[in-house]
């Protein structure tokens, strides 16, 4: 059988359903680990270490929705206010949705170029549905997503969205004859897109555009504050923004000759979706282009074509950055007192990056006043482990000699500094 041939799988599944719909899903992702078994020894894959890889990563998957449903529902303090007893029993009521939540979290239908469904039925009075699926592997697609699967849990991100946005200096998009910035953007976004996807980091699960009511969910995500237990809405988690933004301007326009000018420059900026920071930012130089007697439709192209390479070195730039980045899946404020100037502060930092490095601790500047400083943490794993590390800390030696007391106030973490 070549590997580019089409496959049918009879399949055959329990679920307690009437909806096709939704035995869609179990039917394919089945189907997908059945012709993995067929095809991926001969295609250098490991199925068996790839299945137990797809297991131990839903079992992370599933913890964090457990805790991020037990968090919305009762509060971030849910641990202090609940009996184990009431909180086994919330944590059964989330068991049904284990099944859905595995097919979306190992995602295997990326692995395919195309798929369809053949006489899907339900045997009578049982909850057993047989149906054909048929389908096209990708040995590309597969080997992707086998590296993805073995490289280091804490690297992985589940998705990059890519936002871009063109703002108007001195001109409108009228007098491109466009009525609106999409008919400009989106061919632009396309072959963004398609860039990213061929150039893309194996720890990154999917690439994909932020359009329509994704900018709705970024401006949301926006309006959060960067605190400890912050709560972003599920389709974000592990996620990364990818934001390109562009001011153009229209430099001069000689109507005689039909030669229009412009100039632009721009940015791009990296985020993390989970804790909202900075993972990377560049700046796209200024750029000038002049085009002379050419119709609308061809100057627009034109211009879209020259805006299109302005970002791609920044691109390139940021998908290393991303590459050799591990992922920080917390965020924690850290409030410091009774250091006696900046450079108290700065020894401390220097000294907590150095017992966290098991944690991958980023440290960042958010308030310096004489009395007090805080800072915000970026790390991986759970509180627990910072709350550790902080006890850990009991003295400095920097401008003075300090005992470090560590206290939790319940709502944020904070380093004493006593002068000796």
């Amino acid at each position: 059988m070549a590997f580019a041939d089409t496959v049918e799988q009879n399949i055959s599944i329990e679920l307690d359903t009437n909806k096709v719909s939704r035995v869609k899903p179990f039917l394919l992702h089945e189907a997908i680990l059945q012709t993995l078994l067929q095809q991926g020894p001969q295609l250098g894959v490991n199925v068996e270490q790839m299945k137990s890889k797809l297991d131990e990563k839903f079992t992370s998957y599933f913890e964090a929705y457990k805790n991020r449903k037990l968090k919305e529902s009762f509060g971030k303090n849910y641990s202090q206010e609940m009996t184990p007893e009431q909180k086994e029993q919330f944590v059964q009521t989330l068991e049904k949705d284990r099944a859905e939540l595995l097919i979306k979290s190992s995602r295997l239908d990326q692995v395919v170029d195309s798929y369809g469904y053949k006489e899907i039925k339900r045997q009578e009075k049982t909850n057993i549905w047989n149906g054909k699926v048929v389908l096209n592997l990708n040995p590309a697609k597969l080997k992707k997503l086998n590296e993805r699967l073995l490289s280091p849990v804490s690297m992985q991100y589940s998705k990059l969205l890519l936002i871009t946005e063109v703002n108007l200096l001195g001109m409108s998009w009228g007098e491109l004859e466009l009525d609106r910035a999409s008919t400009f953007t989106e061919p632009m976004m396309a072959s963004w897109l398609k860039w990213l996807q061929s150039n893309a980091p194996n720890n990154v699960e999917e690439i994909g555009l932020c359009e329509g009511s994704c900018l709705n969910l970024f401006d949301i995500w926006q309006d959060l504050p960067q605190e400890e237990g912050m709560t972003i809405p599920e389709e974000l988690l592990n996620g990364v923004w990818l934001k390109a933004s562009f001011n153009l301007r229209k430099v001069n326009f000689t109507k005689g000759l039909n030669e229009w000018e412009f100039s632009w420059d721009g940015s791009l900026i990296m985020l993390d979706m989970n804790t909202k920071k900075i993972l990377a930012s560049y700046h796209m130089p200024l750029v000038s282009k002049s085009w002379r007697g050419l119709d609308q439709k061809s100057l627009n192209s034109k211009l879209a074509s020259a805006m299109y390479a302005s970002p791609l070195k920044a691109f390139n730039k940021a998908v290393k950055k991303l590459q050799e980045s591990s992922r920080l899946n917390r965020l924690s404020r850290l409030v410091i007192t009774g250091h006696k100037h900046l450079g108290d502060v700065g020894d401390l930092m220097n000294l907590l990056k150095k017992e966290g490095q098991n944690l991958g601790l980023e440290l960042q500047w958010d308030l310096f006043t004489q009395n007090e400083a805080q800072l915000l943490c970026f790390y991986q794993g759970e509180e627990k482990s910072f709350t550790d590390l902080l006890s850990r800390i009991k003295e400095l030696k920097s401008s003075h000699s300090y005992n470090v007391v560590n206290e939790f106030t319940g709502v944020r973490h904070m380093l004493k500094l006593i002068a000796e």
